[in-house]
């Protein structure tokens, strides 16, 4: 009798301790899904400025490389049409840290349950989704038309380095990586805490199929555009 009484007692002791915890687990879950907003900022004032090496490749004709800074600063907070809170991302551009940056164009971003929207162009890309989790994968063009994209993330939380600078924690969103004897299509981003998008190489190129010049496989380049921008800078403007 006693035995089984003291037997009751454990089992009530336990199923106490699952209730507390289960109680704890969904106070916590909420926060838990928001990791990964400081990988993103929408401060006001904030920026970012990159050096960017642009190779064009058209048909017959040599390599064409440009060189410019870009910056991108965190402008104002607006209502968008969905009732939510965007910002506007005004891009600067200069060919050199000589001249004044003269203003590029405007896209916006916004942060919301889903992840991190950004406008380019008048095409909104899901660049993020939270939680941040390594492995996962999400339909970069959730939001647009262009036909699904599935985004990779990878490394997530490891340092990232280039320019004799280290990033400590950063993630790598591969938002494509397909390539054949025909074309290529590598695109990747690198964000960092605290700072935001820190790389990203666009090499989106098609490859020489002319039989008669014996090029095919050959990963000759017929056209294309490979774009790749770095950080130099970021701050916050007053």
């Amino acid at each position: 009798m006693k035995n089984l009484k003291y037997c009751k007692s454990i089992l009530f002791i336990i199923l106490i301790i699952l209730i507390l915890w289960a109680c704890d687990t969904d106070k916590i879950a909420p926060r838990d899904m928001t990791f990964g907003r400081d990988y993103f900022i929408l401060d006001i004032g904030h920026f970012v400025s990159y050096n960017v090496k642009e190779t064009q490749y058209a048909l017959n004709q040599p390599p064409r490389i440009f060189t410019y800074q870009l910056r991108e600063v965190v402008e104002n907070a607006f209502t968008d049409e969905t009732g939510g809170q965007s910002y506007r991302i005004v891009r600067y551009i200069r060919e050199n840290g000589r001249q004044n940056w003269q203003i590029r164009n405007v896209w916006t971003a916004r942060l919301d349950a889903s992840g991190a929207v950004r406008t380019e162009e008048n095409k909104p890309f899901l660049k993020l989704v939270f939680p941040l989790a390594e492995g996962k994968t999400w339909d970069g063009n959730t939001f647009n038309d262009l036909g699904r994209e599935m985004y990779l993330m990878r490394d997530l939380g490891k340092s990232y380095r280039f320019d004799f600078k280290n990033y400590d924690e950063t993630v790598t969103v591969i938002q494509n990586r397909d390539s054949n004897l025909v074309n290529k299509d590598f695109r990747t981003e690198v964000y960092a805490k605290g700072i935001g998008l820190i790389y990203r190489k666009s090499d989106r190129v098609v490859y020489c199929q002319d039989r008669s010049r014996n090029c095919l496989g050959q990963g000759i380049i017929e056209s294309g555009l490979v774009v790749e921008q770095s950080i130099f800078d970021t701050g916050k403007l007053r």
